[in-house]
């Protein structure tokens, strides 16, 4: 009965497990005001099935800023590489922002929060 309900608790744990697809990320900071920032991503698909339609989003909450890369597909057991252009406009307040960046699509999502600086 012990070993039943380990295993029971295993394949609970187990169905939390998320898809990591996000990878490293270089962004070209500080950010300046009024000009183009740049952010690479890359995507990671460490399923055994092709992933479609995965983009990069960056999400400046304190700003409302929302910057979404184009959509591509990856390959099984593959990676590849985005680039993101994100225009700051020039009355946005100089600091630090935190911003969320999330790669995915509708069946698979991976997030993770930095924080950006505005100069």
């Amino acid at each position: 009965m012990k070993k039943l309900s380990i295993f029971l608790v295993f394949l609970i744990a187990i169905s939390f497990v998320n898809f990591h697809s996000l990878g490293r990320f270089l962004i070209e900071e500080p950010l300046k005001r009024g000009e183009f920032g740049t952010a690479y991503v890359t995507i990671r698909n460490d399923l055994d099935e092709k992933v479609e339609d995965v983009n990069v989003k960056f999400y400046i909450y304190d700003l409302g800023l929302r910057f979404t890369s184009v959509s591509s597909d990856v390959s099984k057991r593959d990676h590849v590489a985005q680039r993101l252009f994100m225009y700051i406009p020039k009355n946005v307040p100089t600091g630090d922002y935190l911003t969320k960046i999330s790669v995915g699509n509708d069946y698979y999502k991976d997030t993770q929060h930095v924080y950006l600086r505005i100069v």
